[in-house]
C-alpha cells in the first residue's frame, strides 16, 4: 500500500529514526531534538526507539554532567 512507502505513514504508528521500524504503542521511546536539525530533515530530530537513542545518550550524559547538569 502507498502509505507503507514513507516512514511515519504506517498506521501502526511512528517509525524510530534510527532502526526505520514502527514504534508500537507502549515500547519505550525517546524524542531527541537535534539543533542543527530542528524539523528532522537529516534524520536526527523525532521519535526513537529507547534502545537505538542509548548510544547517543551515552555519549552526550557525560558531557552533560560536567556541565552542571543531573
Amino acid at each position: 500500500m502507498a502509505y507503507d512507502a514513507e516512514p511515519g505513514g504506517d498506521p501502526r504508528g511512528p517509525w524510530c529514526k534510527g532502526c526505520k521500524t514502527a514504534i508500537a504503542p507502549g515500547q519505550a521511546s525517546t524524542r531527541l531534538h537535534v539543533l542543527q536539525d530542528p524539523d528532522g530533515k537529516l534524520g536526527l530530530t523525532g521519535l526513537w526507539h529507547a534502545e537505538c537513542a542509548r548510544p547517543y545518550w551515552d555519549t552526550i550524559t557525560p558531557m552533560l554532567r560536567r556541565v552542571g547538569w543531573r
